[in-house]
């Protein structure tokens, strides 16, 4: 019988450690030592021991051999379907993240399911992308709090085409994230303003204020007029000096103040992040429609975490 025993039994330890359960319960059962005493002596509590005996009487040396401690079952394991809905939002959208994939779980299919166990099925399936983020010592500051209160606008060199250069335009509302894109064949002040211009048609608010970076097309600060011995004379804006008929106070990107409320150097970062990532991706003659398309796509359907996981269409409404 225990020959039997040891052929069932994998390991030696689980042997060892059931033969001295065995001796001890031995000098209970055949030596008349009190459970009581056998506690002392080994340190195991009585439950134990009588848990042990139990076992012992009705198994025999297999029911001395320690046994998984793993549940029978998992009642809150995620289920394959929700798996493939994850998989397949992941695939459809690869820039996705966990909380973007859970808030489009809920909104679209109605599953309720936590951002962190999104991102665990994602790391299980091998489709987590692993990035080094530089650690920054700026003061986060309260962002702007009400539409059109600071837009950005900046502009990038997008691809070239036909011996054409090709730049992409972009403003993005500091509150909530709308954005508008116009694609032109020269950057310089008469392009900026025909931007702007385009940009306060399109716009489902007023704007109030726009921030730019230090580029020539937007400010002549730095195109020798900073130079002049008189400070107060210094025609710093012609993008605002050229827009007569609308005064916009315009912010750059090196005059912060800090006592505001609004820290526009950390603002100008959700327009850098977005500049530049679509031309290179599309065809030339395809442009129109397809930037019409991904505008109508970001700001109606596209959730952005910054502002509750809203879209910025839903951001103006509320």
């Amino acid at each position: 019988h225990r020959s039997s025993i040891m052929k069932v039994m994998i390991h030696n330890t689980e042997l060892l450690i059931a033969t001295e359960k065995e001796r001890w319960l031995r000098l209970h059962l055949e030596g008349g030592v009190t459970i009581t005493e056998i506690s002392k002596r080994t340190g195991f509590s009585r439950d134990t021991l009588h848990r042990w005996k139990r076992e012992y009487l009705m198994n025999g040396l297999e029911g001395l051999v320690l046994k998984s401690r793993r549940h029978h079952s998992y009642p809150r394991t995620t289920s394959l379907e929700v798996i493939r809905l994850i998989k397949t939002l992941r695939k459809i959208s690869p820039r996705f993240g966990a909380q973007k994939i859970a808030l489009r779980l809920k909104k679209q299919y109605g599953i309720t399911i936590h951002w962190r166990t999104v991102h665990k099925v994602l790391k299980r399936e091998g489709l987590l992308r692993v990035r080094r983020r530089l650690k920054t010592k700026e003061r986060w500051v309260k962002r702007t709090t009400y539409p059109g209160e600071i837009v950005q606008i900046d502009v990038v060199f997008a691809r070239r085409y036909n011996r054409k250069w090709l730049y992409q335009f972009t403003a993005v509302d500091g509150y909530s994230r709308w954005r508008y894109i116009e694609v032109f064949e020269e950057q310089n002040n008469l392009t900026a303003i025909t931007f702007l211009i385009n940009l306060i048609g399109k716009a489902e608010f007023k704007i109030k204020g726009i921030q730019t970076d230090n580029a020539s097309i937007f400010t002549n600060r730095y195109t020798g007029y900073s130079r002049r011995q008189i400070p107060l004379i210094q025609e710093f804006i012609s993008l605002t000096r050229s827009v007569t008929s609308m005064i916009l106070p315009i912010t750059l990107l090196k005059q912060v103040n800090h006592n505001r409320m609004v820290r526009l150097k950390g603002l100008i970062g959700q327009i850098k992040r977005s500049s530049g990532i679509l031309l290179p991706l599309v065809p030339y003659l395809n442009l129109i429609d397809i930037l019409s398309t991904y505008i109508h796509w970001y700001n109606n359907e596209r959730e952005h975490l910054g502002i509750d996981g809203l879209t910025p269409v839903e951001r103006l409404k509320n």
